[in-house]
């Protein structure tokens, strides 16, 4: 799994990363509920959030309890905020 920015025109505007060795971001994704955004995230496939699906989903992954958020959940929070403040998209790659 990779993740990173585009801008409006699509382009890629930040460095890719990608889950943890535990796979705690795809995880949360498989659990989260049906009416989440993060459960729209595809394990194969690729997955597009647009600025109000960002700003949907930063809410979301803030409302976490600190002890849940791994350095790839605060990084995908982070870049979900950039997102939307500039009205790109987060991009998710799946395997």
């Amino acid at each position: 799994m990779e993740i990173h920015l585009q801008n409006s025109r699509h382009e890629r505007v930040s460095d890719t990363i990608g889950d943890d060795f535990e796979g705690s971001f795809l995880l949360l994704c498989r659990q989260a509920p049906e009416s989440s955004v993060l459960h729209g995230v595809q394990t194969i496939g690729d997955t597009m959030f647009n600025e109000l699906q960002c700003q949907r989903l930063a809410a979301e992954l803030s409302s976490l309890p600190e002890t849940h958020r791994t350095q790839v959940i605060r990084r995908v929070m982070e870049m979900a905020q950039q997102a939307a403040s500039y009205r790109g998209y987060l991009y998710v790659t799946g395997d």
